[in-house]
């Protein structure tokens, strides 16, 4: 692909928009699959684990800590600041959201740990990847291929324990009292505030604080492809300004919010 620079986007992606457009299969709360024909950005931490994948035989480099992976398959814990670099390397990201029924085991065998995967134990879904890289892969069949993308893995690594009894209680608690504070929660669980702090990162992978973060976050993806601006979207959702909501936003995806929902750049299908 012919690479055009003053069409590229200060976060990384929409280098090759002029080719090929970014998609999006939303998957309502529980995640979303991304396509790019082209990412590369530098310190993100997103709340979701994902299975990131090429298409064809390009591999791609994910950073963290001081050290590389490189293939053509890749689980990423959540939470996990990295980069990612892909360039002109077509990708399939399948991201699983803290509200997927599937986010504790995905969290749970990925252990915190950045994992190559065997990339040829997707290979009976070579032709739906292409067709979910070019955006012509139907919404229903999208639901069906990202499920099993999600099962791959439980297949081939070693089966982590089962999900933490706390988090159905845990998750219980945070969805009835959105705002409850660390103190709060622990005199519910009835144990330390050391410990309830230690509980929420432990089951979820992040910090209270983080969480909170993304259920304000939820509220955006709801509203991002509507017709209210950034500002507007940023009040509804909890945020202080446009600039928090864009910060948190770039932090966490490495894009802009107003770079995710222009449709130039960025093609959405629904899958709910």
């Amino acid at each position: 692909m012919a690479v055009k620079h003053s069409e590229r986007d200060s976060s990384g992606f929409g280098i090759l928009s002029h080719e090929v457009k970014d998609n999006v299969y939303m998957m309502g709360r529980s995640g979303f699959i991304y396509t790019a024909p082209w990412i590369d950005t530098r310190d993100t931490r997103p709340p979701s684990a994902a299975v990131l994948l090429s298409v064809g035989e390009g591999r791609f480099t994910v950073s963290a800590g001081g050290q590389e992976w490189r293939g053509r398959a890749i689980l990423v814990p959540p939470f996990v600041p990295r980069s990612l670099l892909a360039a002109n390397v077509p990708l399939v990201c399948f991201h699983v959201m803290p509200a997927s029924p599937h986010y504790d085991a995905l969290n749970g065998l990925a252990k915190g740990r950045i994992s190559l995967l065997d990339r040829g134990q997707f290979g009976h879904l070579e032709q739906e990847l292409e067709a979910l890289f070019w955006g012509g892969l139907p919404a229903c069949e999208a639901e069906e291929v990202y499920q099993e993308v999600l099962r791959v893995p439980f297949r081939h690594m070693p089966v982590p324990p089962r999900v933490d009894p706390r988090a159905g209680r845990l998750r219980t608690l945070l969805e009835a009292q959105p705002e409850v504070s660390l103190a709060q929660l622990a005199e519910q669980l009835g144990v330390s505030y050391f410990w309830a702090s230690r509980v929420i990162s432990d089951v979820f992978g992040m910090s209270l604080r983080d969480y909170k973060a993304w259920r304000k976050l939820q509220r955006v993806f709801e509203l991002l492809h509507s017709d209210r601006s950034i500002t507007e979207i940023a009040h509804a959702a909890g945020f202080t300004d446009s600039a928090h909501l864009s910060r948190t936003y770039q932090r966490w995806f490495g894009q802009p919010p107003s770079y995710s929902r222009n449709r130039r750049y960025v093609r959405i299908l629904r899958c709910w």
